[in-house]
């Protein structure tokens, strides 16, 4: 009996004598911290880790009333509904004075048209000038004019010397071919005259026609006679 309580207490001791050696005695020893894997990635299980949630990028915020950039730019056969009814823009002219365009402007008004006038500068055609040059001297000059009168060209005309000697004018004509009739007269005299186109600085008088997609052509018939110094009558795109 003795023996047996000696026996636990003797196990009681130990386990007491262990208890305080390994609460005070025995200390887990911490290992020391390396600091550059402190900044090392951590490392997680691909079960564990967050799932990616996609980016969502805002639409572009508009005007009211504007349409989206993706929008803006439609396609050919968009575009050639939405367009406007083409329109082109024909100029008549020329005619020498303002009388002259109103007449043809009123011609053009009876035809279904709305004409709009126009001035331009231009350097217009004042005639053709046929004259005798060439002439040596004051002695040459005057047997000219004296031959010239006369043959019955009494609008023989002296004029002032150039650099190609003396000359005598022998008229000035507003059609090529009565001044070509006149100078193969003077021919006939024997003098080899020269015809050259006198030009002059005077206002051109247009008419600017708006015109739809079923006007072909506009008609000028009539326009040429409201123009008595017979120049041509053209069409050409409005400036």
């Amino acid at each position: 009996m003795f023996t047996v309580r000696n026996a636990v207490f003797a196990l009681l001791f130990v386990n007491l004598a262990f208890m305080a050696w390994a609460h005070w005695i025995d200390v887990p020893f911490e290992p020391p911290v390396n600091q550059a894997d402190a900044h090392l990635p951590r490392l997680v299980f691909a079960a564990d880790a967050p799932v990616a949630v996609p980016k969502v990028i805002p639409a572009a915020v508009t005007a009211p009333g504007v349409a989206p950039a993706a929008a803006a730019a439609p396609s050919d056969a968009s575009i050639a509904t939405l367009s406007p009814t083409a329109r082109r823009c024909v100029s008549v002219g020329p005619f020498s004075d303002a009388g002259q365009a109103e007449h043809a402007g009123s011609l053009l008004q009876e035809r279904g048209f709305a004409p709009q006038q126009r001035t331009e500068a231009s350097d217009a055609l004042e005639g053709y000038w046929v004259y005798v040059g060439g002439l040596k001297s004051a002695a040459d000059e005057t047997r000219a004019l004296h031959t010239l009168q006369e043959a019955g060209i009494s609008d023989a005309r002296a004029m002032a010397a150039a650099d190609d000697g003396r000359r005598v004018s022998v008229g000035l004509f507003s059609e090529r071919a009565r001044a070509e009739k006149r100078a193969r007269a003077v021919e006939h005299l024997g003098f080899s005259p020269d015809i050259v186109e006198r030009h002059k600085n005077a206002p051109a008088y247009w008419l600017d026609l708006d015109l739809g997609t079923s006007d072909a052509a506009v008609p000028t018939e009539g326009l040429a006679l409201a123009d008595p110094s017979g120049s041509r009558i053209q069409i050409k795109v409005c400036p």
